[in-house]
């Protein structure tokens, strides 16, 4: 009886020290994530920005502690023109790249899981080797294709480039072979539905875990993507908002849309990673 007391005594003390590991270096990961954030709070409405020509085209930009609370007026002065210009190219390249590349996404993967086809297998591996490829070794041979074609500062060229994503392909495929069901997919077959009907009607609810997992990072890649735009878009009124800079205002606009689709979609990521590595 005693070694049994003495067992969960253990058991109590390994799980308690476990807890409080796991809350320590929670508190840690969490103050190097927001301290940058605190960090731009402070310089957004916390500090008067100034900025002066100082010649050569240069400007000098100096901070100045804010006395006081800050007004709706100097609120307006953190954007200007080009900060909602940079907003709006920014919100159309990713929020259309986004919503097409998890639709286009989710077909591929529903097509290789419920499909036999001949050359299945080998472009699946296909996937899997365009995945393992390095994104700055494709973007060579990208910005070449850009400049060939003649489509510097066009905006729909980045649509097009994140239309095709073997991430989420795979991730996508790995979801379904775990929660796909043949039979439910031939039930509806025999009920007359069409392969779009089925496909939007009855696996697309099904990926709806996966779907709000590869958005999140689809959405944050498009939004953040700041190395061919800042090589093809040389017009001022063609950039997006973080190759675009500006005012303090214009940190603000960046770090709040990634922001608030994490919290509109946060409850099904953990679902979604969580069966789509289920047979990984």
């Amino acid at each position: 009886m005693s070694d049994y007391v003495n067992t969960l005594t253990e058991d109590k003390k390994r799980t308690f020290t476990l807890k409080v590991i796991t809350y320590i270096v929670s508190i840690l990961l969490a103050i190097l994530i927001l301290t940058p954030f605190w960090g731009m709070l402070k310089e957004v409405f916390g500090e008067e920005t100034i900025i002066e020509p100082a010649g050569g085209g240069n400007f000098k930009i100096t901070h100045i502690p804010r006395e006081g609370m800050m007004t709706l007026k100097e609120f307006c002065g953190l954007f200007n023109e080009y900060t909602f210009i940079g907003f709006g190219n920014s919100v159309y390249v990713t929020f259309t790249s986004t919503i097409l590349n998890i639709y286009i996404s989710a077909l591929t993967a529903y097509a290789i899981t419920a499909y036999e086809w001949k050359m299945r297998e080998a472009f699946e591996k296909f996937v899997i080797v365009a995945m393992m490829i390095p994104g700055t070794v494709a973007s060579v041979g990208i910005v070449q294709w850009i400049y060939k074609l003649g489509l510097t500062n066009k905006l729909f060229v980045f649509i097009l480039l994140a239309i095709a994503s073997p991430m989420n392909v795979f991730f996508m495929r790995m979801y379904l072979k775990a929660t796909f069901s043949k039979e439910l997919v031939e039930s509806a077959r025999l009920d007359g539905a069409r392969e779009f009907r089925i496909f939007n009607q009855i696996i697309l609810p099904i990926m709806k875990p996966a779907i709000a997992t590869q958005t999140i990072f689809s959405f944050v890649a498009s939004w953040s993507n700041i190395w061919i735009p800042r090589i093809v878009l040389m017009e001022g009124k063609k950039r997006m908002l973080p190759i675009m800079g500006g005012p303090p205002g214009a940190q603000l606009l960046i770090c709040l849309p990634p922001i608030l689709l994490y919290a509109f979609l946060s409850k099904h990521i953990v679902e979604g990673i969580s069966l789509g590595s289920v047979k990984m």
